[in-house]
């Protein structure tokens, strides 16, 4: 009897470390990630994010700039993320949470950025080409990007 109860527990735990999140949708931690394959300028970034329920990342902690990037890097790809300075040149802002990024703690521009190029750069992106998942300020709507969406996964049973 304890050799079912303890398949038990390991199926519901393996079955509890994806299955909250939905399809096309990954998992680390606490949170789904959708990686996207089509491209969009910033804005419209955000709203497809909100369309698949979600929003475009807010990156708080190295340790879920490391996954992303990892990720990034593997994918080879260059992604939107919900960092912008659109309404004050300087002040980095978290769009879907309205939190200036000076009081999260944690950024990582790569060397030179943000750099505001023309003085039209006010969206972030995550590198995954050539810098190895540092930001960089740019253009916010005359350039198309993939991107990736963040939702919590709160729908997942932890055991331990």
């Amino acid at each position: 009897m304890w050799k079912v109860q303890i398949l038990l527990v390991i199926c519901s735990l393996f079955w509890s470390l994806d299955a909250s999140c939905p399809s096309g949708w990954m998992r680390h931690n606490n949170a789904c990630y959708h990686f996207s394959h089509d491209l969009e300028d910033w804005s419209s970034a955000m709203n497809m994010c909100h369309i698949l329920g979600g929003t475009l990342v807010e990156i708080e902690t190295a340790a879920e700039n490391a996954f992303l990037a990892s990720m990034a890097i593997n994918f080879n790809e260059n992604y939107w993320i919900a960092l912008s300075d659109i309404q004050e040149e300087g002040v980095w802002v978290w769009m879907e949470t309205n939190t200036p990024m000076s009081q999260t703690g944690y950024s990582n521009w790569m060397p030179g950025a943000p750099d505001n190029v023309k003085n039209n750069e006010n969206c972030g992106t995550l590198i995954g080409i050539n810098y190895d998942g540092h930001w960089n300020d740019w253009h916010c709507s005359s350039d198309t990007l993939q991107y990736i969406c963040e939702k919590q996964d709160t729908d997942g049973v932890f055991v331990g």
